[in-house]
C-alpha cells in the first residue's frame, strides 16, 4: 500500500497542503511552486545500494516497489589538489558527476522522474531538452514499454540525445527551430494532445533527485562543505542542494548550510542579470531571446518562473550569483584535463571560472572548502536518435507536424557550418560550434572571405542576404548566421502557409 504519511505536497507561498499528485503550480497563487517535504523523525540514508535505495526517505515516492536501479549515482568525489593548487585553493573537491551511465548529472534526474511518474500514475507524457536530459529519461523510459515519451528539440540539438532503437520513444524535430522554440511547441503538443508535460524544475520528481550528488558528498568530503559551485539554467539542481543542506542538518549529518554559488555563461546568463539587479523577480530586459553558448546544457533564457526561488536559496545560504567568460570556460576545461586528467564539459568548466574570478575579488578565501559539481562531459561520437516528425511553425494552427520521410537531418546550423567549410577551404575535420567567431577573431574572415560566405549561404537556402543585413551582429558568429537563416526560414513557412 503507498505510504503518503511521511511526503508533504505543499504551495510556498501560501501554504496549502495538496495530496499526492501531479500537483506541482498552485492555482490560487499565480501558478507558485508546489514544493515537497518529508517527515524525517525516522530518516536514515542506507550505507551501501542503489541511489534510490540509499536515500529512500529523502525522495518522492509513495512505494519502494517503484524503486528504479539505472546505475547513476554514488559517483566519486575526489580532492583536486593540482587543479586547486593552479587555481589557488587548497580544499577544492570535485563532484565526479560524469561517472553517471550517460557522463551527466541528468541521470539521477531521469530515474527518479520516471520512478515518481509511474508511482502517480502516468505513463505518457512529452519533454523538450538540448540533449542530456532527454537522453537520460530515455534510457530509463525504454525499460517500461506500458510508458511512452515524446521530446521535442531543436535542430542543432537532435545530436545530441544519445538513445537510439526505443520504441516507446518518439522525437519531434524542430528542423529549423531553436530550444526555445522546441520548448513552446512542446507546450502546445500537450495542450493538444492531453500528455502530460514533465514541467522541468516544477516537477518535484526531476527536482529532488539532484540533491542526492551532494547529499553523497557529505559523506565523502572530509571536511564541512562551505560553498556548493554549480553551472545553472533553471539552478533546480542548486535549490534540491539547498533544501537538501537543511534537511541534513535536521538529521545532524551537517552544522552549517553551504554558499550556494551559480554561475551562468556571458551569452546566456538571466539569472545573473536579475540577481546583480537586486531584484526579487526578473525583469523583461533580463530575458535573453534567443540564447546561444559552449554550454549546451544551460540555454535557458528566460527562467522567469523559477527565479524567486533560486534567488531566495541563493540568498538565505549567503551564496552568489556571477558569469563567467566564453574564454575562461575554455581555458577552465583544458585546466582540468592537463591538472587532474578530467574530462569535463563547458558547463562543468564554468564552475572553476567562477571561483577563479571570486578568489580574485576576495569574496572567497584560498582555504575555503568547495564542492564543485562537475555535472558532465561530452559524449563525443554517440550514436543519436532520429525523428519520428517533424514540426514547422504554422500560421494557422501555431505548428505543423509531418512525418519525418528519412534523408538528410541536417538543421540550419549543420548547413551553415558545411557552407563555411566548403566555402572557405576549411579542413574537414575543422572544430565549429555556434560560438565560433567569424569576423574579428576566430576564423577573423576578411571582406572577400565574408562575400564568398554569404553569396555561398544565398545559393544553399536559396534566400538573399541583403546588404542590411551583411553586417556584424548577423555575421558575428555561426551561431547568429544559423539564427538569420531560421528567422528567413520561419518567415518563409509562414507565408506557405498563410
Amino acid at each position: 500500500m503507498p505510504d503518503q504519511s511521511r511526503i508533504t505536497l505543499k504551495c510556498v507561498k501560501c501554504g496549502k497542503v495538496y495530496p499526492w499528485s501531479f500537483s506541482v503550480q498552485c492555482a490560487d497563487c499565480n501558478n507558485a511552486l508546489i514544493d515537497i517535504d518529508y517527515d524525517l523523525s525516522k530518516a536514515r540514508i542506507g550505507r551501501e545500494g542503489p541511489m534510490m535505495e540509499r536515500y529512500f526517505d529523502f525522495l518522492p515516492l509513495t512505494r519502494r516497489e517503484f524503486m528504479i536501479d539505472g546505475g547513476e549515482g554514488n559517483t566519486p568525489c575526489v580532492h583536486s589538489r593540482e587543479l586547486g593548487k593552479a587555481l589557488g585553493f587548497s580544499n577544492l573537491y570535485s563532484k565526479m558527476e560524469t561517472a553517471n551511465p550517460t557522463r551527466t548529472t541528468k541521470d539521477r534526474q531521469g530515474t527518479m522522474a520516471v520512478a515518481a511518474l509511474r508511482d502517480l500514475g502516468i505513463s505518457r507524457f512529452i519533454t523538450s531538452s538540448t540533449g542530456n536530459s532527454c537522453t537520460s529519461l530515455a534510457r530509463i523510459v525504454s525499460r517500461f514499454p506500458d510508458m511512452h515519451m515524446s521530446i521535442f528539440v531543436g535542430d542543432e540539438f537532435l545530436k545530441r540525445v544519445n538513445w537510439v532503437d526505443a520504441p516507446n520513444v518518439d522525437v519531434y524535430w524542430l528542423k529549423n527551430g531553436t530550444f526555445v522554440e522546441a520548448h513552446q511547441a512542446a507546450r502546445w503538443w500537450s495542450n493538444k494532445t492531453g500528455d502530460s508535460s514533465e514541467r522541468g524544475f516544477f516537477f518535484f520528481g526531476k527536482r529532488e533527485a539532484l540533491k542526492i550528488a551532494y547529499m553523497e558528498a557529505v559523506e565523502q568530503v572530509p571536511k564541512p562543505i562551505e560553498y556548493y559551485v554549480q553551472g545553472i539554467s533553471s539552478a533546480m539542481g542548486v535549490y534540491s542542494t539547498w533544501k537538501a543542506s537543511y534537511q541534513m542538518k535536521e538529521i545532524g549529518l551537517v552544522e552549517r548550510i553551504p554558499g550556494m554559488i551559480c554561475v551562468q555563461e556571458e551569452t546566456c546568463n538571466p539569472m545573473v542579470r536579475g540577481w546583480e539587479r537586486g531584484q526579487e523577480q526578473m525583469s523583461p530586459e533580463d530575458v535573453i531571446r534567443y540564447p546561444r553558448g559552449l554550454s549546451k546544457s544551460t540555454l535557458r533564457g528566460d527562467p522567469s518562473m523559477v527565479f524567486t526561488y533560486v534567488r531566495h536559496a541563493v540568498a538565505d545560504s549567503g551564496g552568489t550569483m556571477l558569469t563567467a567568460s566564453q574564454d575562461d570556460m575554455r581555458e577552465m576545461k583544458k585546466l582540468a584535463m592537463d591538472t587532474e586528467g578530467m574530462d569535463i564539459c563547458h558547463t562543468a568548466a564554468m564552475t572553476l571560472a567562477g571561483i577563479r574570478t571570486l578568489l580574485k575579488q576576495g569574496w572567497l578565501k584560498p582555504d575555503a572548502v568547495l564542492l564543485l559539481n562537475m555535472t558532465g562531459a561530452d559524449r563525443v561520437g554517440a550514436a543519436h536518435a532520429m525523428p519520428k516528425f517533424v514540426v514547422e511553425r504554422d500560421e494557422v494552427d501555431e505548428w505543423r507536424v509531418t512525418p519525418f520521410e528519412g534523408g538528410s537531418v541536417e538543421g540550419a546550423l549543420d548547413r551553415v557550418e558545411r557552407v563555411l567549410v566548403e566555402s572557405q577551404k576549411l579542413p574537414g575535420d575543422v572544430e565549429l560550434d555556434t560560438e565560433t567567431w567569424l569576423l574579428g577573431k576566430g576564423l577573423a574572415l576578411d571582406s572577400v572571405a565574408l562575400l564568398e560566405f554569404s553569396l555561398a549561404l544565398e545559393k544553399e537556402f536559396e534566400f538573399e542576404v541583403t546588404e542590411e543585413e551583411l553586417n556584424y551582429e548577423n555575421f558575428r558568429t555561426v551561431g547568429s548566421v544559423a539564427d538569420l537563416f531560421r528567422s528567413k526560414m520561419a518567415d518563409h513557412a509562414l507565408k506557405r502557409n498563410g
